[in-house]
């Protein structure tokens, strides 16, 4: 089970920093990331289940975007990290 830590307002809906959860690859990670906290769903996919616009997810610090996207891939080793989008200026 990869380590799935939280940022921002994330942190709040869930209640955590971090949880542990299993999956193969960053879809089936989300998956189960929504059945053990359903109010993270629409807070990080949209109706299609796609990433909502400017939600950042990193696999060891690296940006699914710049790789597979939500088939990257993932192991019991990875920490990912699930930024909400950050308004300011």
């Amino acid at each position: 089970m990869a380590q799935v830590k939280l940022f921002g307002g994330l942190q709040r809906k869930a209640g955590t920093t971090a949880v542990t959860i299993p999956g193969s690859n960053i879809q089936a990670l989300l998956q189960n990331l929504f059945v053990t906290h359903p109010e993270l769903e629409t807070a990080v996919t949209d109706d299609q289940h796609h990433l909502q616009p400017h939600v950042r997810v990193m696999v060891n610090g690296h940006d699914i975007e710049l790789g597979d996207g939500l088939e990257t891939a993932v192991t019991d080793q990875d920490v990912i990290a699930i930024f909400p989008p950050i308004a300011g200026g």
